[in-house]
């Protein structure tokens, strides 16, 4: 790596990089774009079933930490549903602790979906629980369709894109269910669109740079 130069795809990722490799690493920071123009045209292509309801679209694996969200959305006790989109090895242990949390009833797992857009537009509220991420793409293309969303403070991404008050804790189960509430209650205030520098016109401008 350090014969090279690299590209981070977001600070924290820059940042770990140069903690393992040293200050002198060769590393700038890039993030990655989303293509809105496609985005919002497949976010057109049908309307889900399911109405009122908040989402979270992601892989059922222990980085994305759906026992929290579950938690928390059954502490939030608010009326919207919980449609979870994504398949993964820990799908049947999340189903397991609905049950325990008796609200099979409001918790929807949607499974693999190729088009993730409709749910994700239709939404009153997205969620990203994770631990840790590279770069969540997911709340660009939330912010891209002008969806309400919130997300664990988590290393990193999130906190490059969103405004503190969208943020909570990691894990904290409290803090989330609260945050849950409170953007139900005032989604305006929690829809702030996307910024023009994840555009893929302004990302290719930053690689050009680099060659010249």
């Amino acid at each position: 790596y350090l014969a090279k130069s690299c590209i981070g795809v977001s600070e924290g990722v820059t940042r770990d990089f140069r903690l393992l490799f040293g200050e002198k690493s060769q590393i700038k920071t890039i993030y990655n774009p989303i293509d809105v123009d496609t985005i919002l045209q497949t976010a057109n292509e049908f309307i889900p079933e399911y109405q009122d309801y908040i989402v979270h679209v992601g892989k059922f694996k222990q980085q994305k930490r759906h026992d929290i969200l579950i938690k928390a959305y059954a502490k939030a006790n608010v009326p919207q549903k919980l449609v979870l989109v994504g398949t993964g090895e820990l799908m049947e242990t999340s189903k397991q602790l609905v049950k325990e949390l008796n609200i099979e009833d409001k918790v929807i797992f949607a499974g693999f979906q190729k088009n993730p857009y409709p749910f994700i537009k239709n939404a009153k509220l997205m969620v990203v629980s994770s631990d840790f991420e590279g770069f969540s793409i997911a709340i660009l293309e939330a912010l891209a369709l002008n969806t309400p969303i919130i997300s664990t403070d988590c290393p990193s991404g999130p906190n490059e894109v969103l405004p503190s008050n969208h943020l909570v804790p990691v894990q904290d189960i409290d803090a989330l269910a609260n945050k849950i509430e409170e953007t139900l209650d005032d989604t305006t205030s929690y829809t702030i669109g996307l910024d023009q520098k994840f555009l893929p016109v302004q990302i290719a401008k930053q690689y050009l740079s680099l060659i010249n």
